[in-house]
This record gives structure tokens, C-alpha cells and sequence, in this order.
């Protein structure tokens, strides 16, 4: 049997509004990384071309990131790390979320780039 025009429509829109949360869910994990950036330089008191100068990445990219316009590479993430003097870290929560110590956050893992 067919589906009917209003069965295919109400699928269309749920697919749609799935890629759209997922859109919207890397546009602002860009956009906070970039604020990450962004935040970083202004406090070791660099422009974007000297932070340019320092990585080896163009001055338009970095300005891409901090708008959240484009996702740095792993490559152009480890340059701009060493430049800024930072640590890239993830963050695991707790396994179960029922911890009665009040202050376990997660478990920080820290890559160190540099020397």
C-alpha cells in the first residue's frame, strides 16, 4: 500500500528536524570553541596576527574559528595550543551520575602540547 502525502510530510519533518538539532548542536559547540580560543588570546594579550605568527596559521582561519565559522583541524588545533601555551583536556562525567562524593566532576584527561 502507498503512504499517503501526510504520512511522507509528517517523516520528511521529523528527518529535517533531527539534521536540524544536529546542525545546531555543531554550530554551537564551534562557536564555544572559538570563544575558547578567542578568550585564550585575549588574555596572553595577542592579536590574531600575532597569534598567526606564533602558529603558522592564517590570521583569516583563526579569525573563522573564533566566530565559530569553521572547526580547526586536529593539525591547526595542536599548532594554536603551542602557540597559546594551553593544554587541550576532555572532560568524562561520572560513570553513573549517582556519586555521593560531591565533588567528583568527571575525570580530566589533559594532552600537552609542546615542549
Amino acid at each position: 500500500m502507498a503512504k499517503k502525502f501526510s504520512e511522507y510530510a509528517r517523516e520528511r519533518r521529523a528527518d529535517q528536524s533531527a539534521e536540524r538539532r544536529e546542525a545546531e548542536r555543531v554550530f554551537r559547540a564551534a562557536y564555544a570553541f572559538g570563544h575558547v580560543i578567542y578568550s585564550a588570546r585575549k588574555a596572553r594579550n595577542l592579536r590574531q596576527s600575532d597569534l598567526a605568527e606564533l602558529s603558522g596559521v592564517a590570521q583569516a582561519d583563526i579569525s573563522r574559528i573564533e566566530r565559530g565559522q569553521i572547526a580547526p583541524t586536529v593539525p591547526t588545533l595542536l599548532k594554536l595550543a603551542d602557540a597559546l601555551g594551553a593544554q587541550i583536556q576532555f572532560v568524562l562525567p561520572p560513570g553513573d551520575g549517582n556519586s555521593d562524593d560531591a565533588e567528583d566532576h568527571g575525570e580530566v584527561l589533559a594532552l600537552s602540547v609542546g615542549a
